[in-house]
C-alpha cells in the first residue's frame, strides 16, 4: 500500500439488512488496505412533531438502530481495521443525511444498494442515490450481490477535466488493491455525428487529442503510484451504458460525481445517478478534490 493514507475515515450505513452487512464487509476491508479507521452509523428516522402518540414508534425505531449498530460490531468481533478500535453510533435522521453530514472530503463513506426494480427507484429513489448525490467526500455503493472479495480490475470513467479527483481515487484503489485499471474516456454523441465524424479525417483527430490530454493527466499520478498497470480506452456513444458495459459483480468501477439533490438526479438521469442505479459492481462517486492524507 503507498505510504500516505488516501482515506482518514472509512464511514459505514448499516440498518440489519443482508445489504447494509454486505458494505460492512467491504468497508471493513477497505479501512484495512487504506490504513483508515471504521466508523459504523445506525440512523433512525424522527418524526418532525414526534407527540405522544408517536413515542413508541420512535423508542421501536431507535432500538432497531442499536441493535444494528451492536450486530455490525459483533460480526467484526476483535477485527480492528486499519490497526484501529471501531467507532459506532446511533444517530437520528435520515440515513442519508445523517451519512452525508458525517463525512467529509478525506472520508469514504459506504453504503449497501437494494435490488429495487425501476418502478420502485424512480418514484422513491434510495439512500444509495440520495447520498452519493449530496456527501463531500467519496461514496461507495455496494449492490445487491456484488463480490465482497478483491476485484478482477477497476474501471475509471474520465471526462475533459479531472476534477474532482476522479483519477486519483482510481490510481489509489489499484494501487492499494493490487488490481489493473481501466481508464476509460466516453464522448456521448448520436449515432449520425458518430458516422460523420468517422468520415472526417478532421475531425476524427478527436480520438487523437483526447489520447493526448489523458496521457498528461495519467503521467501525474503513475508517477505517483508506479506499480499501477493501466490501459486506456477511449470511445464514443452513451456514456452510462459504455461505461456499464461489461461490467461483473467483481470489478469497481469508479466516476465523479456532481452535487445535486437526489431528486433532481433521478429526473435529469444525471451519469452517476444512472451508474449508481445501475452497476452490478461497486461504484466509488467522488465529489471531493483533495489529496491523500498524512
Amino acid at each position: 500500500m503507498n505510504n500516505n493514507t488516501w482515506y482518514r475515515s472509512v464511514i459505514v450505513g448499516v440498518d440489519g439488512s443482508d445489504e447494509s452487512l454486505a458494505a460492512l464487509n467491504w468497508a471493513t476491508l477497505a479501512a484495512d488496505l487504506h490504513g483508515a479507521r471504521l466508523v459504523v452509523v445506525a440512523a433512525h428516522p424522527v418524526p418532525p412533531e414526534a407527540g405522544p402518540e408517536m413515542s413508541s414508534l420512535v423508542e421501536e425505531a431507535h432500538e432497531e438502530a442499536r441493535h444494528a449498530a451492536r450486530a455490525a460490531r459483533d460480526r467484526l468481533g476483535g477485527w480492528r481495521p486499519g490497526g484501529r478500535d471501531v467507532e459506532a453510533h446511533v444517530l437520528p435522521g435520515n440515513a442519508a443525511r445523517v451519512l452525508a453530514g458525517q463525512s467529509t472530503n478525506d472520508d469514504l463513506v459506504v453504503v449497501g444498494r437494494r435490488g429495487l426494480g425501476a418502478f420502485d427507484r424512480a418514484l422513491l429513489g434510495s439512500t444509495s442515490s440520495a447520498l452519493a448525490a449530496a456527501a463531500r467526500g467519496t461514496v461507495a455503493v455496494i449492490p445487491s450481490g456484488a463480490a465482497a472479495d478483491e476485484p478482477r480490475r477497476i474501471r475509471v470513467g474520465v471526462g475533459p477535466v479531472d476534477e474532482p479527483d476522479v483519477l486519483g481515487t482510481a490510481f489509489a484503489e489499484a494501487d492499494a488493491r493490487g488490481r489493473p485499471l481501466e481508464v476509460l474516456h466516453v464522448t456521448g454523441t448520436d449515432p449520425i455525428s458518430s458516422a460523420l465524424l468517422d468520415m472526417d479525417p478532421v475531425a476524427a483527430s478527436w480520438h487523437e487529442a483526447a489520447g493526448v490530454d489523458l496521457a498528461d493527466r495519467l503521467a501525474r499520478w503513475s508517477d505517483k503510484y508506479p506499480t499501477v498497470t493501466y490501459t486506456v480506452v477511449i470511445r464514443r456513444g452513451d456514456p452510462v451504458a459504455t461505461l456499464l458495459h461489461g461490467l461483473a459483480r467483481n470489478d469497481i468501477l469508479v466516476v465523479g460525481g456532481r452535487s445535486h439533490s437526489a431528486v433532481a438526479g433521478r429526473l435529469l438521469r444525471s451519469v452517476p445517478d444512472s451508474v449508481v442505479r445501475g452497476a452490478p459492481c461497486p461504484v466509488l462517486v467522488v465529489h471531493a478534490h483533495r489529496h491523500p492524507v498524512g
